[in-house]
Parts: structure tokens; C-alpha cells; sequence
């Protein structure tokens, strides 16, 4: 590695990744701003609308976020109604969350315009340079998975 000090902490991979995930969050937001959606909100609901009614902490571990993130990210949700949360019946301790059909109407709308802002982000790229990215973007998740604060579980 060649350079001054800065040029070298810019190059490295994780100030990189840290990098392209504010400019991925500002062009999802842009494009997603008609819909009032967060990256993380239309990942829950999507989470939702394909699993059905989950307790908060099986949410975060489909989605990789942590109990308080998810928490917050619920909170705003239900005051949208676009989910609802109630004691689970069969643990009192935990709530579940429900996709309404408010919820899944707004996720199925906004598809386009999340699919637009991924266009976006990976605009600079061709065609084949897109799907090597993707993939070692997935194989790094993937393999490294255990290695995070909050790693996916699979669904058992």
C-alpha cells in the first residue's frame, strides 16, 4: 500500500464498504422519499410479508438487526400502521409483528423505486461487473457472517 496516510485509510476495504453504504443510504432514501421508507423499514416489511407474523427478535435474526434497532424500526412502523404488534400468546415476554395490509400495500409500491435506487448504485458498473460485485458482496456476508454483532439466522 502506497501513498500519505489518508489515501491508504481510504483504500482500505472497510472504509470502502463504509463509504459506499452512506451513498447507498442517501440514493435509497432519495428514491424511496415519496414513500416515507427507510432502508431498514422496507427490509422488515419485506421480512414480513414473506414469513408472517414474527416475534421482534426472530425479525432481527431474518434481517440482521439487533433487538433495539428493530424495536425503534417497529415503533415507527405501527405508528404508520403499517404493522401491528401484540403479546405473543404463547410467550407472554415477546411481541409479535403483523404486516397489515397497509404495510404490504406500501412495501409492493415502493418495489420500483427500491429496485431503481440498487439501478442506481450500481450504475457505474457494467452488466457482468454488477454480478461479480453482487456475489463477492454475498460471499463476504456469507462467510463472514458469524463474525457479527448481529449474524442472519437462517430460517429453521
Amino acid at each position: 500500500m502506497t501513498g500519505t496516510p489518508l489515501t491508504k485509510a481510504n483504500s482500505l476495504p472497510g472504509n470502502l464498504l463504509r463509504r459506499c453504504h452512506q451513498i447507498s443510504v442517501a440514493i435509497f432514501l432519495r428514491k424511496c422519499e415519496a414513500y416515507n421508507l427507510t432502508q431498514l423499514q422496507y427490509v422488515l416489511l419485506s421480512a414480513l410479508d414473506e414469513k408472517g407474523a414474527l416475534d421482534q427478535i426472530t425479525l432481527g435474526g431474518f434481517t440482521a438487526l439487533d433487538r433495539n434497532t428493530v424495536a425503534v424500526v417497529v415503533r415507527k412502523l405501527e405508528e404508520r400502521g403499517l404493522v401491528t404488534r401484540r403479546r405473543n400468546p404463547e410467550d407472554r415476554r415477546s411481541m409479535l409483528v403483523t404486516l397489515t395490509e397497509e404495510g404490504e400495500r406500501l412495501r409492493l409500491d415502493a418495489e420500483s423505486a427500491v429496485l431503481a435506487a440498487q439501478d442506481e448504485i450500481l450504475a457505474p458498473l457494467s452488466e457482468p461487473e454488477r454480478e461479480t460485485l453482487c456475489r463477492l458482496l454475498q460471499r463476504l456476508a456469507d462467510e463472514n457472517n458469524a463474525l457479527s454483532r448481529v449474524p442472519i439466522r437462517s430460517a429453521g
